[in-house]
């Protein structure tokens, strides 16, 4: 058992949490009450903090630094940004089995859950296969436009399109608040 008492497939031991602390516009760092409740299922040696002002930045550095130099018994990696606000309506994004999973959130964005597969940078995880799959193919997340360029992509997309390449499964489960939305 864990420490939620819910049968879950991450074990918090083997997870590395990586936590994007600042956003454009801030001059510091924070993070939600509810994030902060969260973290501590994790141990605390497992949980990083990155501060970057660049998201897409944070997130390469993240990979680069934290998951690709990972000690061995790191078997997933959960990346969630500062404003997100995880509660019990998150623990499927625990339980749900893929090799990239999202949590959905409020995006403020119509449309951006319409694919069943779609995977979004407020909070999702990935395992060692994704680390070990992509590991040559920086930039990991970066910003896109459509064939057209008449569409922005964010750089989620990216991501998960270097991951299905890759022969990996996404998937999503479950809700997390995020700002001040529910």
């Amino acid at each position: 058992m864990n420490p939620i008492g819910e049968e879950i497939l991450v074990r918090p031991a083997e997870t590395r949490v990586i936590v994007f602390t600042k956003s454009p516009g801030e001059s510091f760092s924070s993070l939600s009450w509810s994030l902060a409740a969260w973290l501590r299922m994790f141990p605390p040696e497992n949980c990083f903090e990155v501060n970057k002002r660049d998201l897409v930045a944070a997130r390469n550095t993240a990979f680069r630094d934290l998951c690709m130099r990972a000690p061995a018994g790191i078997e997933h990696f959960i990346m969630v940004d500062r404003d997100m606000r995880p509660g019990p309506a998150a623990l499927p994004f625990l339980q749900v089995e893929g090799d990239l999973v999202g949590c959905m959130y409020d995006t403020g964005q119509p449309g951006t859950w319409a694919k069943p597969d779609a995977v979004h940078g407020g909070l999702f995880r990935f395992n060692r296969k994704v680390v070990t799959a992509l590991a040559s193919q920086a930039p990991w997340w970066q910003f896109g436009h459509s064939a057209d360029g008449c569409e922005f992509r964010c750089e989620c997309l990216s991501f998960q399109k270097k991951v299905q390449d890759a022969g990996l499964r996404c998937a999503r489960g479950g809700w997390c608040g995020h700002r001040d939305k529910a």
